[in-house]
Formats: C-alpha cells, structure tokens, sequence
C-alpha cells in the first residue's frame, strides 16, 4: 500500500451511493494529487442451462456505459489524472481484477446498507470486496431519514427547540 495514495479505484453503478462514493474519491484524489479509475460492471447472471444473451445487446450496453463514464469523467474529473473502464462477467471479480490489474492502493465504493433478508438474498458486493481486496477499501452510504448520530437518533423536535432557545 502506498501512500498518500497514487491509483484510487471507484466502481460506480450510476446510481445515488455510487455518485457519493465518486465524490469522495474525486476528494481524495484532489488531496492526495493520485490517479483515479472508474469501472463499470455489466453484469452477466446466468442459471445453469440458460443460453447467454446476444453478443450484440452486452456491447449495446458496455457502449451505453462508456459514455455515461465519460460524461462523468468531464463534469468531475477535469484536472484528474483518470482512466475508465467497462467489465461484463462477475461483478466482484470484475472490480477485484481491476484492483489488481492497475495496481490501486484504494478502493472507495459505495454499499447501498442492506441487511437481514435482503443482504442474505441479494448478497453484499461491498463485503465481498472489503473481505478480498488487497488494498484498503472506503465504503459510503447514504444515511437515512433519522440517522444516528452520537447513538441516539436525531429528534427534530429537540433540535428545533435547541435552535429556538438561542
């Protein structure tokens, strides 16, 4: 592990989690002056038995991908060193191989805070990095209405009365 840290991973699923996670490493990356890589899963599921789909509709999709990174990559990444990249197969081993292959020394992703039957359905793809990445790795959420802060949840109503009484 290097640091500061030189080469910052960031999937991004183009969803709200991923776009805050791309705001941290891009802050991060501004800090520490290092390179950052964008990488786009498409994911390829496939149950035993099943005829893969056409060819045709995956590059459809990985070219759709590419240019949404790349429109990503002009409103927030100007002065950035930056690389993006579009996988198709298995999304954990997709970004583990990025990891890898451009040798980042962080990994800043988002995780969308499943739990219970959700998490034991869906799986959690930030777990499984966190657990076999080779380089530290950053998670961001989103926190919900009501978060904790300090172990107790946020009361507006107490909040509002603190803010009246001054």
């Amino acid at each position: 592990m290097a640091f500061p840290f030189k080469m910052i991973l960031c999937p991004i699923d183009f969803d709200e989690n991923s776009e805050m996670a791309l705001d941290k490493a891009v802050e991060i990356a501004r800090h520490f002056d290092s390179g950052l890589i964008l990488v786009h899963v498409l994911p390829l599921v496939l149950t035993l038995g099943e005829v893969p789909p056409p060819a045709a509709l995956y590059e459809d999709r990985a070219k759709a991908a590419r240019a949404k990174l790349a429109e990503i990559a002009n409103k927030k990444l100007a002065g950035l060193k930056n690389e993006s990249h579009v996988y198709t197969g298995d999304v954990i081993g997709s970004i583990l191989h990025a990891q890898s292959k451009h040798q980042c020394d962080l990994l800043v992703m988002a995780t969308h805070g499943r739990s219970g039957l959700a998490r034991m359905f869906l799986g959690s793809v930030a777990a499984a990095i966190v657990r076999k990445a080779s380089c530290p790795v950053l998670t961001v959420r989103k926190e919900p209405a009501g978060a904790r802060i300090g172990g107790s949840k946020t009361d507006s109503k107490a909040g509002n009365a603190r803010r009246d009484r001054k």
